[in-house]
Formats: C-alpha cells, structure tokens, sequence
C-alpha cells in the first residue's frame, strides 16, 4: 500500500473509525455507524445513477433495434447509441460510478481495520515493535507473515486492563508519546472476536458473518434485478450467483469487522435499491420501451372503442331532419 494512499484514504478512515468507537463504545458497533455514514455520504450520487439506469433501462428495446439494425457496421452502431444516449440523457457508465467508489472505501477501511495502531491510533513502526514485544509479539518476525499482527498486539494489550478500563502500570514503561495515544480497543461484538479471521478449516460461531455476508449479497442482487424493468435484468443473472459466493470468500479472507461492514453495506444497499426505485418511479416515472408500446395500443384501442361507441349513439339517434318533414305533413 502506497504511503500516500495511507495518508489521504486509511488514516481518515481510521480517525473516522476511531472516534465513532469513542462515542458509542462498541467496535462492532463502530464499524456498521460508519458504513451508514459512508452510505449517507454517497446517496446524493447513488440517487443520480439511479435515475440515469432507470432511464438506461427504459431505451433497451431501442438499443437492441439498433443492434440488429446495424450489426454489421459497428461505427455506424456505436454512432447511433450515442445519439440516442444524448437525446434521452444518458450515461451508461453513471450507473458503475458509485461501485468504482465503494471500492476504495473497501479497501480504505480493510487497511484501517488491519493496522488499527498504524491508522486509528496513530502510532509509529518503533511504538507498535515496542507494544509488540509487551505482549510477547516479535514484529520484526511476524510483519512479514501475518498482514493482522496489529489485531494481535491490540487485542493482547487488553489483558493490562485495569478493573476501570484504563491501561495499568505493568504496560506503562513506555514513552510519554505511546501513553498519550495509545487508546484501549475492545474487539468484541455480541461474543464475537471481530479481531479474529473466520477459517474455512476451522468451523466457529465466526462463520456466521461469511455466511450472512452471503445471504444478504444474494438478497441484494435479487432485489436489483427484481427491480429492473426491461430484459437488461437478464444481465445481472450471474451477479445473482457471484456476487454471494464472493462474499463468502473473502468473509474468510478478511478480519471478521470487515465482514460485519459488508453485511451492513448489503443491507442498506437492499433497502436503498428499494426505496430509491420506488420513490424514483412515482415521482419521476420513465416508460420503457415495452410499456410505451402498451401504452400506445392501449390509447389507440381506447380511441376505438370511444369512435364505435360514438357511430353506435348516432344510428339510434333520431335524425331531426325526418321529425322536421313529419310535422310538415301535419
């Protein structure tokens, strides 16, 4: 990880971390607040690439028109897609944008988690050896081996903990500097160690987040496909299957904490998917293709329907002319 990625992403991350944990004091806690922060940071953008993928949808029947009109003149294809792009207002990438986001909050966080003495607490490489070897950790030997020795030396430098929660005199030979800012952090969550890494090998009650993980990256990815109006769902079939098993994956790979945001992260996503494509709908209604083509034949059986009704009043109406000669007879 670049030095400079670590100053301008994780340590504002950690700092954000931290004084969540501060204020509500719960690790675990800490981490779902801030993925609500994050998610309430980015709505404005996922509310903008909501409305352009519902419009994205709305021209698929267009599109795939054009591709088979001009499918074998991908200049000429490519031209048209874009006029038809820049007359409905449509960016087909601003739908991607927030995902290309999430990721260097991923990634900002998985640091910030990985290395809280490094990000949240601020200390430096000499400070953290220094803890290390007060908790029987040699960091010189395990840095290159385990890319969590921080959770270890955190989670170990609990047991100096006095009755009120306050770092004892045994831990205390340090510097002045270490003693200013080093910050006690409970790891644990409901009974969960979320310092620890859930292993395939070795079932646990730790399993549980891989797994929720899972299931709510599934529920997510079927709520957006629900959601989708046009046959472009047919495109996030694989997501559907992926997207959960990659969860899984990497709830096995990454500290615990990090699968607890990612289970948050789902969540919100489902229910921001729902609400947004709901609220979007009423208030801003786009038709597709589809339902253009049903509401016109339906105007125009309507108009039929209004035309035969009107020929039918007017053949068992009486014509005035005729009562006009009768009484002219009488």
């Amino acid at each position: 990880m670049g030095d400079i990625f670590g100053l301008i992403i994780v340590r504002p991350f950690g700092l954000i971390l931290m004084w969540i944990y501060q204020m509500v004091g719960s690790y675990g806690l800490a981490v779902i607040l801030f993925a609500v922060l994050a998610k309430i940071i980015l709505f404005p953008l996922s509310y903008k690439s909501k409305k352009s993928m519902l419009k994205m949808n709305a021209v698929q029947g267009r599109l795939q028109e054009l591709q088979k009109k001009y499918a074998n003149n991908k200049v000429k294809l490519n031209e048209e897609m874009q006029k038809l792009y820049e007359s409905e207002g449509v960016s087909p990438m601003s739908g991607c944008l927030p995902t290309f986001i999430t990721l260097p909050i991923m990634m900002g966080l998985y640091y910030a988690v990985q290395k809280p003495l490094t990000f949240m607490i601020g200390l430096g490489t000499a400070d953290i050896a220094l803890l290390g070897n007060k908790v029987g950790i040699d960091v010189a030997t395990v840095a290159a081996k385990s890319a969590t020795y921080q959770l270890d030396i955190a989670q170990g430098l609990n047991k100096f903990l006095d009755a009120s929660g306050v770092f004892s005199n045994d831990i205390m030979g340090l510097s002045q500097n270490i003693k200013e800012l080093l910050i006690p952090i409970d790891f644990n969550f409901f009974g969960l160690d979320l310092s620890l890494t859930p292993h395939i090998s070795q079932p646990s009650v730790l399993w549980l987040i891989p797994l929720l993980s899972g299931l709510t990256a599934f529920l997510s990815s079927y709520i957006m496909q629900k959601m989708q109006k046009t046959q472009a769902a047919g495109t996030m079939k694989t997501m559907l299957y992926m997207m959960p098993l990659m969860s899984v994956y990497f709830g096995f790979l990454f500290p615990a904490s990090i699968g607890i945001y990612w289970v948050t992260n789902n969540i919100l996503t489902t229910v921001q998917e729902y609400a947004l494509t709901k609220y979007l709908n009423k208030r801003h209604p786009v038709l597709t293709d589809i339902e253009m083509r049903q509401k016109e034949q339906e105007e125009k059986r309507a108009a039929r329907e209004e035309k035969m009704q009107r020929i039918a009043e007017e053949g068992t109406r009486p014509d005035p002319n005729t009562s006009r000669k009768k009484r002219d007879k009488k």
